[in-house]
This record gives structure tokens, sequence and C-alpha cells, in this order.
């Protein structure tokens, strides 16, 4: 008797760019959980829902982070207190732009939620990114 087979685990990948080249960082899967990659096992570190929200998970819960439009535009709700922070282009290279960054191509999303994605970079991965890189400057 032949089992039906489980259907095919799909994640969108997300890149972030370095001045010569670029890394994979994460994961958006299937159920909407975002997930750091690197050195051991894939860390969850927020989720997606179906409406474009952005999700931080905190050691009590979780809180909202942004949202991300259906034109992929992508929006702050907590640090910038309300403030636009980039965008994904159709070709899924995500770029930060606002009145505090300058324009610029910061890494790129691959896969079937490129919205969710873009919206981790710009929300959840690059805030880290720069509070571990200021973190290791006061030591």
């Amino acid at each position: 008797m032949r089992t039906p087979s489980s259907p095919a685990r799909v994640d969108t990948r997300i890149f972030r760019f370095f001045e010569e080249s670029e890394e994979l960082i994460g994961e958006v899967d299937a159920t909407g959980a975002i997930l750091r990659l690197g050195a051991g096992k894939p860390r969850p570190i927020g989720r997606a829902d179906v409406q474009g929200r952005i999700y931080r998970t905190t050691a009590h819960g979780e809180r909202e982070a942004g949202a991300v439009s259906i034109d992929g535009a992508i929006h702050s709700s907590g640090l910038f207190e309300g403030g636009d922070l980039g965008w994904v282009d159709a070709q899924g290279v995500v770029v930060r732009a606002g009145l505090i960054f300058g324009e610029e191509e910061v890494g790129r999303v691959e896969g079937p939620q490129p919205h969710s994605a873009a919206g981790a970079l710009l929300l959840l991965f690059l805030p880290d990114d720069a509070e571990a890189a200021r973190d290791a400057e006061r030591e």
C-alpha cells in the first residue's frame, strides 16, 4: 500500500548583502515563522501573519515590529514610531531607505513569501545585527 507523501517544505530565504558578498541569514517557513540561521539549529526570532504584520519573539511573548504593505513597502511600528524603512522590489531586492537612512540595497529574498522575508530583514535582522555590533564595540 502506498502512503501519501508529505508536501515539500518551501521556505523563503533571506540573504544579507555585505561589501562584496551575500550571506544566507534567515528563512520564513510556510507557517510564517521567522528563523535566524547560523551555527547550529535555526532559531525562531519572530513570525509574519497573513495581513503582513511582522512580530518579534520576546522573553514574555511577542510584540509587533511593523508591517509590509501589499506593494512591498516596509513600515516600522516600533523604533521609528511609524517610520517607513524601505521596500522590496519585484526581483526580491530589499532596499533600506527613509529620512534617517540613505537609499541602500541591503539584501534579497527568494521564495513564496518575499514581503514577509523583506520585512523580517529590515525589522528584525538588521536591528539585531546593529545592536550586536554596538555591544561588541563597547567590550
